[in-house]
Parts: C-alpha cells; structure tokens; sequence
C-alpha cells in the first residue's frame, strides 16, 4: 500500500497570519489530519486522565455515598437526553466532511443552521418533558432511605434543564469542527472543558459540599465549551454564520432523512450503562447507583483510551466515499482495526488482571466488591468498540441497516436482560445486564456486515487481534511472579505494567505485527524513529 493512501483533494487557500491558517480547513493529506486528530486526543486524555481519576473519590468524600448516588441518577437523567437527538451529530459530521472535500461552503452552512434548528426544537421538547413530569421522574427514580426528599431535588430541577438545553445546543457545533477534520481543536477544546470543569468540580464543592455544586460545575463547563465551539467554528468559516431560523427545510429534510436511521445505534448508546442505574434506583436504592456509577465509570476510562484511535474515522471515510476511493476505505478499516487492538486488547487484559488493585487505589478497599463488576464491565465494552470501526466506516458510505438493527437488538436485550437480573440478583444483575447485550449484539453486527466488504471480515479481524491478543496472553504470565514478591501495591503495580508491556512490544516486534506502512507513517511524523528499521522486523 502506498504511503499516501489517503489524500485530500481540497484546494489551497492562503492566510494572512498564523492564527487564521491554524484555524482553518487547509491543504493537508487525509492521512495527516487522521493522525494529528490521533495525536491530540491521545495528548489530551494522557494530560486529563490523571485529573478524572482523582475527581471521583474526591466527589466521593465530599458529597458522601448517598449524594454521589444522586449524582448519578442527575447524570443519568441529562445523559439520556441524547435519545431527543435522532443520530443528528455523526449526520453532522459526515456531510460537512463531505462538502469540505468538494469545497461546497454554502452547503455547510446550510447544514449547521438546519442542525441548530433541530437541537433548539429538541432542547424545548426536553425541558417541557421534565418540567411536566418532574414529580413522577423523582418519585419513581429517588429512592431509598438515603435518598433526599421530594423538596430539595426540585429546587436543583431547574439546573438540570439548563445543562440539558446547553448539553443540547452544543452537540453541532463539535459536529460540524470534526467534520472539518480538526479534531486538534476538538481535543483543545475538550482539554480545556475538562480542566475547567474539575476546576470548578473542586472549588465549589470546597465552598459548598452538595449536589448543586456538582450541577453548577456541569452548567458551568458545558456553557464553557459551548461558547469555545462557537468560536471555533466562527473562525475555522468565518463567511458561515449560524442561525437556526435560517434554516431550509431541504436540508433539514436531507439530516432527518440519513439521521433518523441511526436513532436506533443512539438509544442503545443513552441506554447501555444508563437503563441500570434507573434500575437499580427503582428496585434497590440510591447506594447500588452510585457503586454501579464507580464500576462503570473505571470501565468507560479504559475504554475511552484505545476510543482515541477512532475519532477521525467517520470523517476520513465519509470523504474517502464522496471521492469513491473504496479500495482506500477498505484500508482506512484495517487499519483502525489494526491499530485499535495494538493499544485496546492488552489494556483490557491488564487492567482485568490488576483490577482489585486499581480499584483499591483509586477509591480505597471501602469499595473493593466493584473489582468483579469492574472487569466484567471492561470485557464487556470491549465488543461494540472492536465494532466502532466497522460502524464508522459503514455509515460513512451511507450503509446503516446492519447499525440500526443491531442498535435495536442491543437496546432490547437490554430493557429485557436487566429488568430480569436486577430484579433477581440486585447489583450483581445490572452488570451481567449490560454485558451480555454488548456481546451477543457486536456478533450480529459482524455477521450482518459481512456482505458489504470484498475482504473477509473474519481475516480481517484475525490479522488486527490475533497477535496482540498472544503477545498480551504471553505477558500476563510476568504478572503473578512480579505479586509474589511482596512489594507495595503501587509499586508492585507499576513494575507490573511495565514488564508487561515490554514483554507485550517484544512479542508484537518478534511475530512481525508492524508492516512497512507503519513504520514509513511513524517516520514521516517522527523522524527519529528512522532508526527503528534496523531493529524490528516488517511484515
């Protein structure tokens, strides 16, 4: 395959100063703007993630198990809103990514204001919802002898609609930034949320150890990328002026006819992970929801980092399809295969292996019973991200069957799965409710997709995973000799995942993972890196 296998066809346009050609959709190769949207996500979550993982047992001394609990169902309440958004931001981001590749800028703008439009109608929709029904949503979902009365939690309901209708507001304008392919400045932008949100997380919960500290935090960060994602797009197309009441109703159209397909892959999305915590909150208590809460957000962190591959996926396929340069969209999916299980299969692997000791440093023996629920909840979101790839690439061809009925297959199994396990088992039942739907549902996917690719998806799936699947089998077995020495947990912890993953590298060199390409890409990136070819092998 030849080094530049992915190219962008988008005409030069000088800048007058630096910060206008940093801003802006500029003349570089598809496969740099994949690889520096690599970059920045990897830099950001390598520079935030040890700001996150404190975050949580921080929260949890401050606000105590009960008010972390209600947290947890305010969280869960303002993340299923995203069921009012019917697959509007990946739409989003494939049509701009399209249009920019044939440098169509009115079109653009067409497709943001008839975004906007959508997003404003459902935030009003959202917060009629929950002022109507606030009552009935309480009383069904915060109980408990911990759980605080009726009163208090309507006095935070009006904050709730507010981080909702910004939450909302803001999801097209990071659509449309990586449509544009500058996930750079996603990242930026995200890294910059990020630190002002704990930030704030920190300084109000010092001032005020309550629940509405951490919702003023939330409304306070999300109007905080809100208006950084305007400017951004403001002046990445500065002839683009976004107004929802300029809307054309044939675009609009155009959204809603690609997007409401995918509305089934967002109610699994809003579900998965949420469904039980609504569970556990109606059957068992406030308590479970918060240890539950724990687990999966330990579970989702790991998952998030290996996640960082995928983000400029949708947008490279998406203008890989609108070229119709389909022998290159089939090594855009291999590769993001290839490169997904090179970081996500041994950090599953590890991280199960080592998980009482993660969770009893990161918030203390007091919640060790997470460590089981913890793992299977790693295991679990290992499958539908091993299928992320083959979505993005399938809906950047305008291929969405297979995605809707699996999404619809996922979310039944798991209305149907947790309702019958939470009922019987409690806590335990939520995550074998979550897990199994994950599973049984990325098989279909896979099996149903299969006809729309030339290669084999079986192949396909072998030449990515196999060998960093042994090579992360053979260095687990470091593991339990590196225990038996009697060190400190975090030291022992620390020696452990380096030994681990040098041995893991080693045998990734010596079964000849990496091909020229990934050495030639690496190179051109980082130069030194040269000297690479004299020690591993190439495929």
């Amino acid at each position: 395959m030849p080094r530049g296998f992915l190219v962008n066809r988008t005409k030069t346009h000088s800048q007058p100063n630096l910060f206008s050609r940093v801003l802006r959709i500029e003349n570089k190769p598809l496969q740099v703007k994949v690889v520096r949207g690599v970059v920045f996500s990897v830099i950001r979550k390598i520079t935030v993630a040890p700001i996150a993982l404190l975050l949580v047992p921080f929260t949890l001394h401050k606000v105590g198990a009960a008010g972390y609990g209600t947290w947890a169902i305010f969280v869960t309440i303002i993340s299923l809103t995203w069921l009012l958004d019917p697959g509007l931001s990946p739409t989003v981001t494939k049509f701009v990514a399209e249009h920019s590749g044939t440098n169509d800028i009115p079109e653009i703008g067409r497709v943001l204001n008839a975004s906007l439009a959508l997003c404003l109608f459902m935030s009003a929709l959202a917060s009629c919802v929950l002022w109507f029904f606030a009552r009935a949503i309480i009383g069904e979902f915060f109980r408990g002898p911990a759980a605080p009365p009726t009163s208090e939690i309507l006095t935070l309901w009006p904050l709730v609609m507010l981080c909702i209708t910004v939450f909302l507001m803001t999801a097209p304008f990071v659509a449309f930034i990586n449509g544009c392919q500058r996930m750079d400045l996603t990242n930026v932008l995200v890294f910059s949320t990020d630190l002002f949100s704990a930030l704030a997380t920190v300084v109000l919960l010092c001032l005020h150890a309550k629940v509405r500290s951490l919702l003023l935090a939330q409304l306070l960060s999300s109007s905080f990328m809100l208006v950084g994602s305007i400017m951004i797009v403001r002046r990445l197309l500065p002839s683009v002026t976004p107004n929802p009441f300029r809307c054309k109703l044939r675009t609009l159209g155009k959204l809603v006819s690609f997007s409401v397909p995918l509305y089934a892959g967002y109610i699994m999305t809003s579900v998965q992970g949420q469904l039980e915590k609504l569970y556990l909150a109606r059957f068992v208590g406030i308590v479970p929801v918060g240890w539950y809460n724990v687990a999966n957000e330990g579970a989702m962190k790991v998952k998030r980092i290996p996640d960082l591959l995928l983000g400029p996926v949708l947008a490279a396929a998406s203008e890989l399809d609108a070229t119709e340069e389909r022998r290159k969209v089939e090594e855009l999916h291999f590769r993001a295969h290839k490169y997904l299980g090179l970081i996500a299969i041994p950090l599953v692997i590890f991280s199960v292996l080592t998980a009482k000791i993660l969770i009893s440093l990161w918030v203390g023996q007091g919640l060790i019973q997470i460590a089981v629920p913890f793992a299977l909840l790693v295991i679990g979101n290992l499958f539908p991200q091993i299928g992320a790839p083959l979505y993005f690439i399938l809906v950047g061809r305008g291929i969405l069957r297979p995605a809707v009925y699996t999404a619809a297959l996922a979310a039944a199994l798991n209305v149907v799965l947790s309702f019958i396990f939470i009922k019987r088992w409690g806590f335990s039942g939520a995550v074998l409710g979550t897990v199994f739907p994950m599973i049984l549902s990325t098989v279909y996917f896979f099996i149903a997709s299969g006809k729309y690719f030339e290669v084999s998806l079986c192949r396909m799936l072998g030449r990515a995973y196999l060998k960093p699947l042994l090579c992360s089998l053979a260095a687990t077995l470091a593991i339990p000799m590196i225990g038996a020495l009697g060190m400190r947990r975090g030291t022992s912890l620390v020696v452990e995942m380096f030994t681990y993953g040098a041995i893991y590298l080693v045998g990734l060199v010596m079964t000849r993972f990496f091909d020229n390409f990934d050495i030639t890409t690496a190179e051109s990136h980082v130069p030194f890196l040269r000297i690479t070819r004299r020690i591993i092998p190439v495929s």
